[in-house]
């Protein structure tokens, strides 16, 4: 590996892939950030650098994580892909089975795939809540078991950006009698040696990078051609905001869908694991239960997402198209404001990007798309 003082390790095959992430920090397309991959179960590409501040005054070291927003939604998806492999949860039982409260309204049918494939209609909560509520577990996970679907469950796709945490952490909370971030933390974190957190510890937190917004992060959710009623439902009952997701209660939250705070090398040491544990004889998980986890149990037009969508029946996005690299096997998710983390299992890659930097990007951040096609170049 070829080591640099400031900005990390790599393979010397992948110098283009170091000189493109060095350039990204030196002309302003970050501020701080950090890019990883694993090959063949080896860690080819471990970068990081800049900023982990607005104000250009505190490194980003090879230790600092930042909040990832949505690309925490696959890690959650290897747990219930964990608990399906042990057969703690099936995918065609009904989520009420598991969570009897969630039988009302018109729910008592929804199957755990319908859920976890974003096709229950419960893409937003119908009362109106503050970001504040998130911190409020119980409240806000009952106030969605009450409520009646948008829409007849599997007549529709529409991607649930911050219900879908709440709703699937509950079921792994009925399941294994734990949070979703201590199932993290005892099962893929800890064992790993992974700086990986839904709810992170204080201890932490002083190697956080802050976000910071851009003004085409500001412009996304602004335009009113975009703004239609299920982008209302979906994301503005809360709105984000950067200011919130900066502060020491979010930090120490277990926000499922938004709030898992890590760093490069760490996801895709976790996505490398998930890939590859299944050759094992105590494996995480099956080889059976990965191929049936990752493959595509619907697509078609997300009108949430505004763009065609093949959702895995765990959640995983599949294929990705470019951003995710050169494979249709290819599963993973995006992240608010442009971090994103996949695997590749044809070629055996996992890659994972994260930044303080957010873009208005909601489906592939041209940062991480070249450092990916370049990274694919120089294998």
């Amino acid at each position: 590996m070829n080591s640099t003082k400031e900005l990390g390790n790599y393979d010397k095959k992948f110098e283009k892939v170091f000189s493109l992430f060095k350039s990204n920090i030196e002309n302003g397309e970050e501020v701080g950030a950090s890019f990883a991959v694993f090959h063949e179960g080896k860690l080819v590409i471990d970068l990081y650098g800049g900023y982990r501040d607005k104000d250009k005054t505190k490194a980003w070291d090879q230790d600092t994580i930042v909040n990832i927003h949505s690309t925490s939604k696959g890690l959650v998806a290897m747990i219930i892909a964990h608990l399906i492999d042990k057969g703690q949860i099936d995918l065609d039982e009904n989520v009420a089975t598991y969570w009897p409260e969630f039988a009302q309204a018109g729910k008592e049918n929804i199957k755990v795939r319908t859920l976890l494939s974003h096709q229950a209609g419960l893409y937003g909560w119908k009362e109106k809540i503050d970001e504040l509520d998130f911190y409020r577990w119980d409240f806000v996970v009952d106030l969605l078991a009450k409520q009646e679907p948008f829409h007849i469950p599997g007549q529709e796709i529409c991607y649930h950006p911050k219900t879908i945490g709440f709703l699937v952490g509950e079921l792994i909370r009925r399941v294994t009698k734990k949070s979703v971030g201590n199932f993290l933390k005892e099962n893929l974190s800890d064992p790993l040696d992974a700086k990986c957190f839904i709810g992170t510890p204080e201890e932490y937190h002083n190697n956080i990078a802050e976000l910071i917004s851009s003004e085409s992060l500001r412009k996304a959710f602004s335009n009113p051609e975009h703004v239609d009623q299920y982008m209302v439902n979906a994301f503005l009952n809360p709105a984000n905001r950067t200011k919130t997701s900066n502060t020491r209660e979010w930090r120490l939250a277990e926000i499922p869908a938004m709030n898992c705070h890590a760093n490069a090398r760490s996801i895709s040491k976790i996505y490398d694991f998930f890939m590859n544990s299944k050759n094992d004889e105590n494996s995480f998980i099956s080889k059976e239960t990965f191929d049936l986890v990752t493959k595509t149990e619907i697509k078609g037009n997300d009108n949430v997402m505004k763009s065609p969508m093949q959702w895995s029946c765990t959640g995983y996005s599949v294929g990705g198209g470019k951003l995710f690299g050169n494979s249709s096997k290819a599963f993973g998710h995006t992240g608010w404001g442009g971090s994103v983390a996949f695997g590749d299992p044809e070629n055996n890659l996992s890659f994972a990007y994260t930044m303080n930097l957010l873009t208005g990007s909601m489906l592939g951040d041209q940062r991480a798309l070249k450092l990916v096609e370049e990274t694919y170049n120089c294998l």
